[in-house]
């Protein structure tokens, strides 16, 4: 059996929550894109912790976790997070490295700064898209190389003298040591130099064995680099698709696809919403919500449910089942408001457009709903309050897809799953 687990969204839909949930039973958690722009909010026993890289199968015993193709990593920031977990534990998860990742690597983080890509799009400054653009122009720096130091030495000093052409004034990118680099590479990387693996073939053969593997999406399906935004997007395929090419394995052998999205809808750093709150209501979302980023500590911006980028979103992944959470957040409004089309130049349309331009010409058409004051706290699905019910109804019928989970609250416990 396997699993995708999918944001809808801009991402911060609560998937850290839903896949440490489900990891519980599985024999291999696998993360197959984005980067330490990413952050997971995880609760477990009893502990909060905000994970970058980690796939939510470090916190269980006999759970294989593995950083796919698609992941490029920090290993600064992934040494530090496997340390804190394994302080928590008492133990060192089993944690796989693929020998096709990127690296990110310090001049990553000045290129971000100096191309002014956080100011204008709003990133979150890790080195993210310089990494991935080195990928794309075949200069990048992957995990198997630190198999090889002598030629990863000369692989980054042929890269750092490129760079010091382009940004001749850059005291920066002067003061790095091509050698000092790989030092600290391979320091930082020291504990998993037995743990680098053709993650393809890895997981291929887990899938094989017929137990359960999880796979754990970052961001949302709006940030993707073809689907999303655009150029409001992340760097890497947030979607489905993305699987694919991360891991070179048969998309028909993940049976099942949840995705998970908010019962409202936020935003971090720059781009359209069209369904953005910002008066009370909206100011009320964010703290009730303790809508504030896992990475940046920067306040989300919240809005209403957007359908119209929910059925979009749902269609791209083929999603088969729906997690709904923070359900919770929109409690003892009196009323609740979904978007349900948009209209645009004086027309009415219910097709999500392929560009963040387009999107931001879009003005969201409301369907008002009543409100409910009693907690949606339940053991069973039928102690939903109606009117909550009648919310989770609507979703499903506008999207075609179940609700299995409901969310409620961050921890594991705070949670109503329906059989389907």
């Amino acid at each position: 059996m396997a699993t995708a687990v999918l944001g809808l969204q801009w991402g911060d839909e609560g998937k850290g929550k839903i896949t440490h949930l489900l990891a519980r039973s599985a024999l291999m958690v696998v993360r197959f894109n984005g980067g330490p722009n990413a952050g997971h909010t995880v609760i477990d026993r009893g502990v909060k912790f905000g994970t970058h890289l980690l796939p939510a199968g470090v916190f269980y015993s006999g759970v294989t976790s593995v950083l796919a193709g698609g992941v490029v990593i920090d290993l600064d920031v992934m040494r530090r997070e496997y340390e804190e977990v394994a302080r928590h534990l008492g133990h060192g998860p089993v944690l796989l490295l693929a020998e096709n990742a990127h690296l990110i690597l310090p001049y990553h983080r000045i290129l971000e700064e100096l191309e002014g890509s956080g100011s204008r799009f709003g990133t979150t400054r890790r080195g993210i898209s310089p990494a991935y653009c080195d990928k794309i122009a075949h200069v990048g720096v992957r995990v198997g190389d630190l198999l090889e130091p002598e030629q990863l030495r000369e692989r980054i000093a042929w890269r750092l003298d490129l760079l010091r052409r382009e940004w001749p004034q850059c005291e920066e990118l002067r003061d790095l040591d091509p050698t000092n680099i790989v030092r600290g590479q391979l320091e930082l990387a020291e504990p998993w130099m037995g743990c680098i693996v053709d993650a393809s073939r890895v997981v291929e053969q887990a899938l094989a064995t017929g137990d359960e593997v999880l796979f754990e999406g970052a961001q949302g399906a709006l940030l993707d680099v073809d689907w999303g935004t655009y150029p409001y997007v992340t760097s890497c395929s947030t979607t489905f698709a993305g699987i694919g090419t991360s891991l070179g394995i048969e998309g028909s052998s993940i049976g099942s696809r949840m995705g998970v999205t908010k019962a409202y809808q936020t935003r971090v750093g720059e781009g359209p919403f069209p369904t953005e709150l910002t008066d009370g209501i909206g100011a009320s979302l964010r703290e009730r919500g303790g809508e504030f980023g896992t990475t940046t500590g920067r306040p989300r911006r919240c809005g209403w449910l957007d359908l119209v980028a929910l059925r979009y979103a749902v269609r791209l992944n083929g999603i088969t089942e729906l997690a709904l959470t923070k359900l919770d957040v929109l409690e003892g409004l009196p009323t609740v408001k979904v978007c349900c089309a948009y209209r645009v130049g004086g027309e009415t349309t219910d097709r999500f457009p392929l560009s963040g331009d387009r999107l931001a010409e879009c003005e969201a058409v409301y369907e008002e709903l009543p409100g409910w004051k009693d907690s949606v706290e339940a053991d069973t699905w039928d102690e939903l309050p109606v009117a909550a019910g009648r919310y989770v109804a609507l979703i499903e019928e506008a999207t075609g897809v179940p609700v299995g989970l409901v969310s409620y609250g961050p921890s594991p416990e705070e949670t109503l799953r329906r059989p389907l």
